[in-house]
């Protein structure tokens, strides 16, 4: 009981990597406006660790196969707090950005380490619902972050919410007494991207899915200061919809994955995205933004279970670790990709059109999702009726 509540508390730690800065980015870019554009550096505060978290995810998972998982989490904890509360007390920029980018190595030793412990579980039940209250767990922390956040930010400046970090303590400690060493297992495929010669889709259908997952967050925001609602506690509140709703679809993943493919949820997630999207950009309203953004959570609850799932269906189990974190890499490459994939829409159309453009681009999406299905249970349709198999994850 005490393993899988570290498992589930690690990944919601680590979603605060992006979310305790969310709240504070109107006001740290003003903070910042000074030095230039004030907007664009307040949301590379907040995704910046992305970019090493991206390169530490698979060494992670390297490093989890020659020191031990164990070892991996406890010094990722450590890092997370010292590097995540150094934004209460650091001046310059430059080392905020340093601190941040420590802080993503932090995020991906635990988030890998907590994946590949997942797949010890058996799989048809107990392994699933893991992962669904993995992503649950994450998507309540991130509605504290983004609420509690800005109730922070507007009482006491942009630096409050790093103080959120220091939630890493206790959860160091538990993880101290609770996750047991265990023999490494070291893979015969010593290069490091081997799984993305069987799992590149996977992979890039995961970076594409969070572009769209992060726009209530990133550029949420800013859309809704555009709309003349400046309040930081009820900015944070309108993106804290999408994870409140992602919440309880992942908590449902578990029980949703018996009836319904991975595939399957993954189109729905797209076509949530699209018209989430398109939604938020054309209500007018807090109460009606939220709501478009609370549809966008439908499927973020799902994304990061269902492309588990897909690859611990599909890895040998000696590379589990670095398969998934090469998945965490993909993810947050899409988390990091969000302004730089919407700051031209925006520079061209607005905040709106750009809204509007991503959610085109995912309808569109969710459509050739469900084209691939079709052509490949009419190519396979045969071989299913003959040996009366299940349908492939």
């Amino acid at each position: 009981m005490l393993k899988s509540t570290v498992l589930v508390a690690g990944p919601t730690m680590v979603v605060l990597i992006p979310m305790a800065a969310a709240p504070a980015m109107p006001a740290m870019a003003t903070h910042f406006a000074a030095g230039g554009d004030g907007a664009l550096f307040a949301q590379m505060v907040m995704t910046i660790p992305a970019v090493l978290l991206i390169l530490a995810a698979p060494l992670a998972g390297i490093l989890s196969e020659r020191i031990g998982r164990r070892a991996v989490m406890l010094l990722g904890f450590a890092v997370f707090v010292l590097a995540g509360s150094a934004g209460l007390f650091v001046d310059s920029p430059t080392a905020l950005i340093v601190s941040r980018l420590l802080l993503g190595a932090a995020g991906g030793a635990i988030q890998t380490s907590s994946l590949s412990l997942v797949g010890d579980y058996p799989s048809g039940g107990a392994r699933e619902r893991l992962l669904g209250f993995m992503v649950a767990g994450s998507c309540v922390m991130a509605v504290a972050a983004l609420t509690v956040g800005g109730h922070m930010v507007d009482s006491w400046g942009w630096r409050a919410p790093f103080a959120l970090y220091l939630g890493g303590i206790p959860v160091f400690i538990l993880a101290l007494f609770s996750i047991k060493p265990r023999a490494s297992q070291v893979s015969r495929e010593h290069n490091l991207f081997a799984p993305v010669r069987l799992l590149w889709p996977v992979y890039l259908l995961a970076a594409i899915f969070t572009v769209g997952m992060f726009m209530p967050s990133i550029q949420g925001p800013f859309l809704l200061d555009q709309r003349g609602v400046h309040s930081a506690e009820i900015q944070g509140s309108v993106a804290a919809a999408s994870a409140v709703v992602a919440a309880i679809s992942a908590f449902c993943y578990g029980f949703l994955i018996r009836v319904i493919s991975p595939r399957r949820l993954l189109m729905l997630t797209a076509a949530c995205f699209g018209v989430g999207a398109i939604g938020m950009a054309k209500l007018s309203g807090a109460t009606s933004i939220g709501a478009a953004s609370a549809l966008m959570g439908i499927g973020s609850g799902f994304v990061e279970a269902a492309c588990a799932t897909i690859i611990l269906a599909r890895i040998p189990e000696e590379m589990r670790a670095r398969a998934l974190g090469l998945l965490l890499s993909a993810i947050f490459f899409g988390q990091f990709l969000n302004p730089w994939v919407v700051a031209p829409l925006r520079g061209r159309f607005g905040i709106e059109g750009a809204f509007v453009w991503i959610g085109g681009g995912f309808l569109v999406l969710s459509l050739a999702i469900a084209l691939g299905m079709v052509l490949r249970e009419s190519s396979t349709s045969a071989v299913r009726q003959a040996h009366g198999a299940p349908e492939s994850l």
